[in-house]
């Protein structure tokens, strides 16, 4: 065996064996839940407030632990389909729905909620199931987390011409629509609006591609980090995650609005027939 087929085949069974490990975490884990939700109903027994808080706590963080197993396993599955590509015909809403729920243990922690807005179609869309749900779980999942509370998270889901595209972006009652990496980008789209010299209620488009989000994100983190060595948030590389996997699938990532509406983003990925 060559040196590059031991290490793919190194890795491919340290990815089996972390996913059979995340596999096998989830027994348990359904069991405290399970075991958790029979506490705080109160079948053997009437709780003190002190206990039931207990039990509230261990199911929520629970859940937490659970999404995070799930997490591990949909990458590792990623990683085993990502040389192998199918497309199949799939429900973007659906997909979207099952997502919002998987997340919801982070949405009632912080406090936000989630709005999906989908126009009725009836074309069929061809994706590979398995990279289109990791794209858009780390996207919303990068949205939601840096959000702050008291938010609704929206997104919208649409088609044009041959190309399916995802908005998302954050609303507020007091701060107004926008996006919470915003200021990422605040000193490219600042360049934008002064070479157009537009109004500021036109709307501007900056497209992403994977290296130039990694630098923004990179340097980011060494300018807020106390070394150079700092390390992005989770959140952070999650939206790294889904703007590559987008990219290598022939989409593209946009952030899309101006000073006075708001940013958002705009996935574009493009429809198979």
């Amino acid at each position: 065996m060559t040196k590059e087929s031991i290490i793919k085949s190194s890795n491919l069974i340290k990815n089996k064996l972390l996913s059979l490990l995340s596999q096998e975490m989830l027994t348990p884990l359904t069991s405290v839940m399970g075991m958790a939700s029979v506490l705080h109903q109160e079948i053997y027994g009437s709780l003190t407030d002190k206990q039931r808080k207990y039990v509230e706590v261990i199911h929520e963080r629970s859940q937490y632990l659970r999404l995070l197993v799930e997490e591990i396993i949909g990458l590792t599955k990623l990683y085993e389909y990502g040389q192998n590509s199918e497309k199949t015909p799939v429900d973007v809403k659906n997909i979207c729905q099952q997502i919002v729920t998987d997340l919801e243990a982070e949405t009632v922690h912080q406090q936000i909620k989630v709005q999906l807005l989908a126009g009725s179609s009836d074309r069929v869309c061809f994706f590979d199931k398995t990279i289109l749900e990791q794209t858009l779980y780390n996207l919303i999942y990068s949205v939601i987390k840096s959000t702050v509370s008291g938010s609704e998270v929206k997104i919208h889901l649409s088609e044009k011409q041959e190309d399916f595209k995802i908005a998302l972006w954050v609303s507020h009652p007091i701060l107004g629509d926008n996006l919470p990496h915003a200021q990422l980008y605040s000193h490219k789209l600042s360049e934008i609006e002064n070479q157009d010299n537009q109004s500021s209620l036109m709307l501007n488009r900056l497209q992403l591609t994977f290296d130039e989000l990694t630098t923004i994100v990179f340097d980011k983190t060494s300018i807020q980090g106390e070394n150079i060595a700092a390390e992005p948030t989770r959140e952070l590389l999650a939206l790294l995650l889904s703007c590559q996997l987008a990219e290598q699938n022939g989409g593209s990532f946009w952030v899309q609005g101006s000073t006075e509406l708001g940013y958002r983003y705009i996935l574009t990925l493009p429809l198979s027939k």
